[in-house]
């Protein structure tokens, strides 16, 4: 992220330090306003990239071979691998889910008891979690020029004092 952060910022990381962050300001601005934009564009309550991950696990659930353990319970065949389901206690043995937040092929089998598995998607892919991170807006700020004069002394720099230890030649 870090590395990510400083690429985006590589233009005003070289400024004086009020006209880095007003340039950073105003990319910041720009960005939570694409950002909401983008998820008007939403077709469901759930982010576009879970839904597409969502809709190949449906697609691989096809594949998998199951048989009930109970009242709600599954054992899965999923190629040479075995997985166990029970929906009571909410475990899965392939911890997929736990780890993504996205029902796992197998843990889709739940829709044989009339469970609806999309509901199951983790509150932080949903439409209304996206839109919290992006409900603060930054407020615009009048130009430099237009800032009130400030009372308070100057800030200098330190003095300049000479280090212990011989010095260096030319």
């Amino acid at each position: 992220m870090c590395e990510r952060f400083n690429a985006w910022i590589l233009g005003p990381r070289h400024k004086i330090i009020i006209s880095m962050l007003e340039e950073i300001r105003v990319k910041v601005m720009s960005r939570i306003a694409k950002m909401r934009e983008f998820a008007e564009t939403w077709q469901d309550g759930v982010s576009p990239m879970a839904m597409m991950v969502f809709n190949t696990n449906v697609e691989r659930s096809m594949r998998v071979d199951f048989m009930f353990n109970g009242d709600t319970g599954f054992e899965l065949q999923d190629g040479p691998c075995k997985f166990i389901v029970d929906l009571r206690i909410g475990y899965r043995s392939c911890r997929s889910w736990e780890l993504k937040g996205i029902p796992c092929p197998h843990a889709i089998t739940m829709h044989y008891k009339r469970l609806d598995p999309s509901e199951n998607i983790v509150h932080w892919y949903r439409k209304e979690t996206y839109m919290k991170a992006y409900s603060h807006f930054i407020q615009p700020v009048s130009n430099m020029i237009m800032w009130p004069e400030s009372s308070n002394p100057k800030v200098l720099p330190p003095p300049v004092q000479n280090m212990p230890g011989r010095p260096r030649k030319k």
